[in-house]
């Protein structure tokens, strides 16, 4: 059975379930204030093989055609599965086999921007232009500003990134480094490191199962700086989402404070006051609480996805390769660190999740 199918009653509403104020703001539509739900969408126009959804409430379902795919739900392909997306404005997503691509959206600059994120697999994109701003395409390890243009990006199982264009520019920025990829170049990205030497790639597209293959080999070389550059990039999420939580707090006080006043205008029926406020609540503080909210949704959610695809992937690699040897000084250096990551996940990102989410 197609998602189309199931049951999505709660999932507009989903994601302010986190929140402290999910009762207020519930309320609030009680007093008049309209609320509105973050509304980016893409919808499966083909499917092939194995390929599933996971919705806004956790849940895996079988993705069909037709299936719109909401801001914080996935696809996950498997072997034999694929998927194409179209966007609003008829930009092609094409979700490759043993892919996990992500939905999403922040807040810039008072914009609202899409992110179109593989945390591992291969994702061809053909954007058409976009009114506002475009979409930002993510990895583990990279982030891609586009416009109008034909790439393709794969994500490897070490957290890697290569970023083939085939058509227009593209500007691919890891760690506060930009490098910019026209017709025919490609970059490749390792976690929590600038982009390398961009170079030219003309003929058929790349196989993302060799490719990945051979980042896994470079991976066991060396699997203490694999695992630490990995950290790295989930340092990047833990600080935004550190920097986000003080600011997020502050902005909730004062859309309680401001709930509350509304409260008593309603109750004294001074219309004039109550439209005020609600207008606060929907341009204002309100408006400063939902981006701070997507921002910090955002780091928490990214963190996760690179710990359950990238991280565990890892340790199960090399869980099997030192079984006869598990007393292995390699083995237990990366275990050290592999312990830490866990930990910091544990005390810093669970506590900012859904169940859902987990």
């Amino acid at each position: 059975m197609s998602r189309a199918n199931a049951t999505h009653t709660e999932d507009r509403n989903c994601i302010f379930k986190a929140a402290a104020l999910f009762l207020v703001l519930g309320a609030v539509l009680l007093l008049g204030f309209p609320v509105t739900a973050f509304a980016q969408e893409a919808l499966t126009v083909y499917v092939e093989g194995e390929a599933n959804a996971k919705n806004l409430q956790g849940k895996i379902l079988p993705l069909g055609i037709g299936d719109p795919l909401k801001s914080g739900e996935s696809v996950i392909t498997k072997t034999t599965g694929r998927a194409d997306l179209e966007l609003p404005n008829k930009s092609l997503i094409q979700v490759k086999p043993n892919t996990v691509f992500t939905l999403s959206e922040v807040e810039l600059e008072g914009e609202k921007q899409t992110v179109l994120a593989t945390t591992v697999g291969s994702v061809s994109y053909r954007l058409n232009k976009f009114t506002g701003r475009g979409p930002s395409i993510r990895t583990a390890g990279a982030a891609a500003g586009v416009r109008g243009t034909d790439l393709t990006v794969y994500a490897g199982a070490d957290g890697s990134t290569l970023v083939v264009v085939e058509q227009g520019a593209v500007a691919v920025e890891a760690v506060g480094k930009e490098v910019t990829l026209e017709k025919n170049e490609a970059v490749e990205v390792k976690p929590g490191s600038p982009p390398g030497e961009k170079f030219t790639w003309i003929g058929k597209q790349i196989d993302y199962s060799t490719w990945n293959q051979g980042k896994m080999e470079e991976f066991l070389k060396d699997p203490v700086a694999g695992i630490d550059r990995v950290a790295l990039q989930l340092e990047i999420y833990r600080k935004g989402l550190a920097d986000t939580l003080p600011l997020l707090r502050k902005a909730e006080a004062e859309v309680n404070k401001v709930y509350e006043e509304l409260k008593k205008a309603v109750e004294a029926k001074d219309e004039a006051r109550a439209a005020q406020l609600r207008d606060e609540l929907l341009k204002g503080v309100g408006k400063d609480r939902r981006i701070l909210f997507l921002n910090m949704r955002f780091y928490a959610l990214s963190y996760l996805s690179l710990r359950r695809y990238v991280v565990g992937g890892l340790y199960l690699q090399m869980k099997s390769r030192y079984i006869t040897k598990p007393t292995a000084p390699v083995y237990q250096e990366f275990l050290e660190r592999y312990r830490d990551i866990l930990r910091k996940y544990e005390e810093t990102i669970v506590p900012h999740l859904v169940e859902a989410d987990i």
